[in-house]
Formats: C-alpha cells, sequence, structure tokens
C-alpha cells in the first residue's frame, strides 16, 4: 500500500469534490465562490479523518482477497468505496451531534449522496494514479 499516493488522491480528492459540489449547489442566493470556500473548509476534514483512515482499512481488506477476475474486483472496490462514503457521513453526523436527526431520511439524503460522491471521487482518482504509477514503474 503506497500511502504517499494515498495523500496525493486526498488532496486531489478535495480539490474535484470541492469543485464538482459547488457547481451542483450554486443557485441564486449564493455564488460559487460562497459553495468554494464552504466545501472546502467542510470538505477537506471530513475526506482526511474519516475518508483516507477508511480508505487504508478497505484497500487492506480487500487486498487480503483475491479476486480471479479484475472487473469483479473493480467493482467490489467501488462498492466498498460507496459504502464507506454512507459510514463516513454517518460517522460524521454521530460527532457533530445529529442524534435522532440521523433517522430522518429526508434530512440526511442530500448530505449521504454527497459523501458517496466524495467516496467514488476518491476511488476513481486512487484507481488512475494507481495506473499512472504502475505504466511508469514499466517504463523503467
Amino acid at each position: 500500500m503506497n500511502i504517499g499516493r494515498k495523500l496525493l488522491t486526498t488532496v486531489l480528492t478535495i480539490i474535484s469534490f470541492t469543485l464538482i459540489a459547488s457547481i451542483i449547489s450554486m443557485n441564486q442566493s449564493y455564488s460559487f465562490d460562497f459553495y468554494i470556500l464552504a466545501y472546502l473548509v467542510y470538505a477537506t476534514p471530513l475526506i482526511t479523518l474519516i475518508g483516507l483512515p477508511l480508505s487504508l482499512l478497505l484497500d487492506h481488506l480487500l487486498s487480503r482477497s483475491r479476486f480471479g477476475n479484475y472487473v469483479i474486483y473493480l467493482s467490489l472496490r467501488i462498492l466498498g468505496y460507496a459504502c464507506a462514503g454512507v459510514l463516513g457521513m454517518y460517522i460524521y453526523y454521530l460527532l457533530m451531534g445529529a442524534g435522532e436527526e440521523i433517522i430522518n431520511f429526508k434530512e440526511s439524503i442530500v448530505l449521504t449522496l454527497f459523501g458517496v460522491l466524495a467516496a467514488i471521487l476518491f476511488v476513481l482518482i486512487d484507481l488512475g494514479l494507481e495506473g499512472l504509477l504502475t505504466v511508469r514503474k514499466r517504463k523503467r
């Protein structure tokens, strides 16, 4: 497991998530600049303190299993990260003292979907960097 790659993945995920979520969220009331700042402030600790450790744990668990088919491995990895995005958001809700509001589906679904978006971005960026590093090693 490459910690340097994971840290780079974390930084790239924070940047790309902030941009994508800001584009999705901007409206007549608040500008793109407002959402860039808001998502940067809230996403950075979440992705760094919850997403990165969950990613390391998930990759460790997946590396212990051997998959004969790479498509199955990728599918399980993406699905696992999506589940980690949901879990990460619920951990965040608990840390923020949401209490019974976690049960209210209408209140938590939007932020949970943003957690899944961040997790999917994380795994896609990580897969891309992993592929780039593999190609780079072969060229040496």
